[in-house]
């Protein structure tokens, strides 16, 4: 059981299990012909993080070389890789919340395999953090969620941020992430969201999910 619990925990392991969430995203009924499936575009998203790609487009050139092709088919099992153009607009469809599940099952693979137990802090309580950062920012190109700052001169900057939350512990250089929370505007709302509401939804659904976990909440002071 140790073994199997090893092999769950690693690299290859871990994308199987994060694409099998993927999977379990409900599609869109209406499908584009010729479509490229979801779950491609979605894990070929965790390859251009993963391999630490500076954008789509560079991902878009380089999934050309037959190597690098090998390589995200036979690592993140995917069948067809999207172009950047086309891997925009299918991501563009999801909600930060469909997401929530992938984290979900990683972390339950670390309570498995005893990782999540080396984090333990104090009194059986874990330190969760979390902090908010910025992710994207336009004068010109902006969506509805968009929040808007207005300058003094009537320029107006569009942003997204998201806040983050992750476990961690002063005796470990590594983190375990939890799904983030979207700061955006509410639709139909004129007032731009914050870090504190976006961190009431997140604790919210953390305890949904996690009713019995013993946890230390950190955040960065203003």
């Amino acid at each position: 059981m140790k073994n199997k619990f090893r092999k769950k925990l690693s690299m290859p392991g871990l994308l199987t299990e994060v694409k099998s969430s993927f999977e379990k995203i409900p599609v869109p009924s209406v499908r584009r012909e010729g479509s490229i499936s979801r779950s491609d575009c979605l894990m070929s998203g965790v390859a251009i993080f993963g391999l630490k790609y500076p954008s789509l487009l560079k991902f878009d050139e380089d999934k050309r070389d037959p190597v690098i092709e090998h390589n995200l088919k036979s690592l993140y099992d995917i069948n067809t890789i999207p172009s950047d153009t086309y891997l925009r607009e299918r991501l563009d469809e999801l909600s930060a919340s469909e997401h929530r599940g992938a984290f979900n099952d990683v972390l339950k693979q670390a309570q498995r395999g005893k990782v999540l137990e080396k984090f333990t802090f104090y009194d059986d309580h874990y330190l969760l953090s979390m902090d908010g950062t910025g992710y994207f920012s336009s004068h010109d190109i902006h969506c509805d969620p968009c929040c808007e700052k207005h300058h003094r001169n009537g320029q107006i900057t569009y942003y997204h941020q998201m806040l983050g939350i992750a476990f961690v512990h002063p005796e470990h250089h590594h983190v375990l992430p939890l799904a983030p929370e979207a700061i955006v505007k509410p639709d139909g709302a004129s007032k731009n969201d914050c870090e504190r509401n976006a961190g009431k939804r997140l604790l919210t659904q953390f305890r949904a999910e996690h009713p019995k976990m013993k946890v230390i909440i950190t955040e960065e002071a203003d």
